[in-house]
């Protein structure tokens, strides 16, 4: 399974110390560069967590050029949206981890399977690595990454937590 990833959900794991769950369920997880220089750029608590997964989880992978189908459907995004979209077309991903709208969107458009933080939370339950989403969520939240309350609740209610 070909699975690649966004900043911002890794950024997420980081936070709670949930860096497990991905290689439990995926093996590893692909980046491309820009993916990797903006992970690097982080600093706080979830830095040397980052660190460490990017020694044997993530694989800095090279991203093509862009084509001018993704090259379209990602002009508003930025250069680690465009760079996984164009890595997930061109590997023929089986699952694109990203949260922002706007690169979701892309990526659905490209004809991509999509999940976000929430999504490799449910999959963890699922396959019994973690007892309960919501409560990771809100720490999650509580540590500084952007969740929506609307989010929050589908998630739980999709694991039969609400």
């Amino acid at each position: 399974m070909t699975v690649i990833s966004n900043t911002g959900p890794l950024i997420a794991l980081a936070k709670a110390n949930q860096f497990a769950l991905l290689g439990h369920l995926f093996g590893h997880v692909l980046i491309p560069p820009a993916v990797h220089r903006e992970l690097l750029a982080k600093g706080g608590p979830e830095s040397a967590r980052l660190d460490e997964a990017l020694l044997g989880l993530l694989r800095v992978t090279p991203s093509p050029p862009l084509s001018p189908e993704v090259k379209t459907a990602t002009s508003r995004l930025g250069a680690g949206e465009q760079q996984v979209i164009a890595l997930a077309c061109e590997r023929k991903a089986s699952l694109v981890i990203i949260d922002e709208r706007l690169g979701r969107t892309a990526a659905r458009q490209m004809g991509l399977m999509v999940t976000g933080l929430a999504g490799v939370l449910i999959r963890a339950k699922e396959a019994g690595l973690i007892p309960a989403v919501r409560p990771l969520l809100e720490e999650i939240r509580q540590r500084g990454y952007w969740l929506s309350d609307a989010i929050l609740d589908v998630a739980a209610r999709l694991v039969g937590e609400s």
